[in-house]
């Protein structure tokens, strides 16, 4: 380059970002995560988007993984929008439109542009749902369990839960994390009609973690396990050492926090 010249300067565009509240029924998907062979969430989302803002490849970042069946009463996710309009609600009608039943879009947000779906994330919560006699209408939505279960014992046994520490007796075997540790922030069940539901919140969840954990609820609610077992399952750091997964059907995400996004205090 000649002497006194100077090189070219190019600025990166910024697109604006945008956070899509959605809810889902997961019976019919392999999860959240995109898949090579299995129809996903994440799939059908961005097939929506691409067509709605008539781009070629749009990556819908979500907050979190779920498991095949599991659902999502709250469910957010980032993507970056055009810069020569501004995303609405009318936006929202017309994703809806090209979205399967399953799938609901509750609300676009305009959201910071380093905000992250998964990582700005502080909190996030499951719900856990059993009924005890048939109902056609919580076929897939919820896990049938005829035994009546001890809610106090339960709750007993939840106690340890609460506070930062080492989860790993309730993780997936296999999976590749960095840390086992969480910090549980509330841990509950409740009788309700025709069942039970459980509700947990925490910074962070491993793969897996609630269903290990109410499959091991379930063993003391039983009776099959004192309350105190749950203590003996968190000090043994082997999976081994919890109980059977509860079914996908039962399980909800239903609480993710942003420091960015006000609380909805209708959220439970």
């Amino acid at each position: 380059m000649p002497a006194g010249t100077f090189a070219p300067f190019f600025r990166m565009e910024i697109f604006p970002r945008y956070f899509l509240e959605l809810a889902y029924n997961g019976s019919d998907y392999s999860g959240w995560q995109r898949q090579l062979t299995a129809n996903s969430v994440q799939a059908e989302v961005e097939r929506a988007l691409q067509f709605a803002l008539h781009q070629h490849k749009v990556n819908a970042i979500g907050c979190g993984r779920t498991d095949t069946g599991v659902h999502a009463t709250k469910y957010f996710l980032h993507f970056d929008g055009p810069n020569d309009r501004i995303l609405d609600e009318r936006f929202v009608y017309s994703l809806n439109s090209l979205l399967p039943d399953d799938i609901a879009v509750h609300r676009i947000i305009s959201v910071p542009d380093d905000a992250h779906a998964r990582f700005s994330a502080t909190e996030r919560g499951y719900c856990y749902r059993i009924h005890q006699q048939k109902d056609p209408f919580l076929v897939d939505r919820s896990h049938q369990l005829r035994p009546p279960l001890d809610v106090d014992r339960m709750n007993e046994a939840c106690k340890v839960l609460i506070g930062k520490q080492d989860f790993t007796s309730f993780c997936k075997a296999g999976s590749d994390v960095k840390t086992m540790i969480c910090d549980v922030r509330e841990a509950t069940w409740e009788n309700v009609p025709n069942g039970y539901r459980f509700r947990i919140k925490a910074d962070r969840f491993l793969r897996n973690m609630v269903r290990a954990i109410v499959g091991t609820c379930i063993r003391i609610g039983k009776g099959q396990q004192p309350a105190t077992h749950m203590a003996e399952v968190l000090a043994a750091k082997d999976r081994h050492a919890a109980g059977r997964s509860a079914p996908a059907c039962g399980l909800y995400l239903e609480h993710v926090l942003y420091p960015f996004i006000a609380a909805d205090l209708g959220n439970p």
